[in-house]
């Protein structure tokens, strides 16, 4: 069955395989890039059309894993192309005026600290528009879904092929906390310093059409938030795209902490469908 979405996906080694806690970082937030790669085995074995961002001395590793499977590598250094967004980035974690508005608790999470997660994170819309606009993607929805959005073998839940009838009118994204309301574009700033979350930045689903509305919010959003000498990884970003579209969006609920369920509620069979329909019903009420 050919699938009517490609997945759009990116990895850079940002050095995570050193943020052990013996070194003082939070626990569980080391990966190696071996580990990242084993991860992406899982979400490789779909056979949907791909584009795979990456830095050249991976192309090679991420080839052989999608060995006969269409895709297509687009290898980019993004600590060259990105250095003075990087720098920025970087300048604001480093402000007092930035740090102290963080609870204590909050200075280890990489989104405060580390300017390459922060950067690799706000790239997501980028990437997926670099390969619409390339040419790249040939179906009419296009799927973003982290590299490392697998990490166990239970999570595509023996899909071949991943195919949902999203609404091709809307910009999908996924939440794991119903009830998001923003009211003002303060209130998604306190849900950036407050690390709020309910939208995942692990998938994202839409048209062609649709993701270059979408790509431009995001690039207006990340301008603001440094602007207001705030940043944050792409979970605050895309609450305060809600609060600006909320037209172009469709909150999709995928369970309280189930951040990894996306192919066990979105998956084209009779019964998922039944299901998706009880799932939204029950999520309205």
């Amino acid at each position: 069955m050919k699938s009517s979405t490609t997945i759009v996906t990116a990895y850079f080694d940002i050095g995570r395989g050193e943020w052990t806690a013996n070194k003082g970082f939070r626990e569980k937030l080391s990966r190696s890039v071996d580990v990242y790669l084993s991860y992406f085995e899982r979400l490789a074995a779909l056979e949907n059309d791909m584009v795979v961002f990456t830095s050249p001395d991976l192309e090679a590793r991420v080839a052989e894993i999608r060995k006969g499977k269409p895709t297509k590598i687009v290898t980019v250094d993004i600590k060259n192309k990105f250095k003075h967004i990087r720098s920025r980035i970087e300048k604001i974690q480093q402000d007092e005026a930035f740090t102290r508005k963080l609870e204590t608790r909050q200075l280890k999470n990489p989104e405060y600290w580390s300017p390459d997660y922060v950067l690799v994170c706000n790239l997501k819309a980028y990437f997926v528009n670099k390969a619409i606009n390339s040419g790249l993607v040939k179906t009419p929805l296009v799927a973003w879904i982290d590299f490392g959005y697998c990490r166990k073998p239970k999570v595509t839940r023996g899909l071949k092929v991943w195919d949902f009838p999203f609404n091709q009118n809307k910009i999908h994204l996924f939440t794991i906390k119903k009830g998001l309301s923003v009211s003002s574009l303060q209130q998604s700033f306190d849900f950036m310093i407050g690390n709020h979350v309910y939208i995942i930045g692990g998938a994202i689903v839409g048209s062609q059409e649709k993701w270059k509305e979408f790509y431009p919010l995001v690039t207006e959003c990340q301008k603001v938030t440094l602007e207001n000498n705030i940043v944050d990884d792409d979970q605050g970003i895309f609450v305060m795209c809600y609060y600006k579209r909320p037209d172009l969006f469709v909150l999709n609920y995928l369970g309280r902490g189930k951040w990894f369920d996306l192919f066990r509620c979105f998956k084209r069979t009779a019964l998922g469908a039944k299901l998706q329909s009880l799932r939204l019903f029950l999520s309205r009420k």
